[in-house]
């Protein structure tokens, strides 16, 4: 299935089938935490993908299947830490355990490592998703902590590209 997929960078164009896309994700599961995304219209997506397109410290990628949007990732800099990115993965539920996450991490690994300006790539993922822990350790992901957000329990992590580095040699 991953062998099928093209991973593109989303552009306004896109701000309509994001949009449908986020939706109907935040229906298949609750890791899908955008805040008043049913009031967001596709033109203010618009705006703000072009917005994330200047800056090379956030960067929206898009999972196609054709020309339908299965997954995406994004890197956002932390308001309260701007050399620090936090990373958000969201697939169809229906193609869940296909690659797919494991091919949009990747992508956002190399785009950290070889565009973004950031110093540190960090994410935070419910501590019952353990497909999802196990992936992310795989990709070089290390705890860091543990907190509650709305109401779950959530592990911390962040990733340890020199554990990456040091692999390769």
């Amino acid at each position: 299935m991953a062998d099928d997929i093209s991973i593109k960078l989303a552009t306004s164009e896109d701000a309509g089938a994001v949009l449908q896309f986020l939706r109907t994700t935040a229906t298949e599961s609750n890791a899908v935490l955008v805040p008043h995304l049913n009031e967001i219209s596709e033109k203010t997506e618009a705006k703000n993908i072009d917005l994330i397109n200047q800056f090379d410290d956030c960067v929206i990628l898009l999972a196609m299947l054709g020309e339908e949007i299965v997954g995406m990732v994004t890197v956002m800099v932390l308001d309260h830490q701007p050399t620090t990115g936090e990373l958000g993965v969201v697939v169809r539920k229906k193609y869940w355990r296909n690659g797919i996450g494991r091919l949009l991490v990747d992508e956002a690994e190399y785009w950290f490592d070889t565009y973004s300006s950031l110093e540190n790539l960090v994410l935070t993922v419910f501590e019952d998703n353990i497909p999802a822990i196990k992936l992310y350790q795989q990709l070089h992901f290390v705890t860091t902590g543990k907190t509650v957000e709305q109401g779950h329990s959530v592990l911390q992590m962040q990733y340890d590209n020199e554990k990456e580095e040091t692999m390769e040699k």
